[in-house]
């Protein structure tokens, strides 16, 4: 299984496609979460002004999840799974639309 991760010409080590999923990976949890569908919803990212759909977003996977930001990579939201809650943390601006 490769390791997903690759050099540079420079041997700088870089994160290959094979290391994350996009963000529609995430769906529905997001939806348990917000109450909504969210691949569609636009995020605007808080250090390059980006909008891009929350699908669009690239999801890592560790401890936590991280979905980060497509143009730039800044993290977009962080979410942990405790035995009795979610940890969310949401940066820049998410746009949602929540039935009632």
């Amino acid at each position: 299984m490769p390791s997903g991760l690759g050099r540079r010409g420079d041997g700088v080590t870089v994160a290959t496609r094979e290391t994350w999923l996009d963000g529609n990976a995430i769906a529905g949890m997001l939806q348990e979460l917000l109450g909504a569908e969210m691949t569609g919803s636009p995020r605007r990212c808080q250090s390059c002004g980006e909008v891009h759909p929350i699908g669009a977003h690239r999801l890592y996977r560790g401890a936590g999840l991280v979905l980060r930001c497509p143009h730039c990579g800044d993290v977009a939201a962080q979410i942990a799974t405790l035995e009795s809650a979610f940890v969310v943390k949401l940066s820049g601006s998410w746009q949602m639309v929540i039935p009632r």
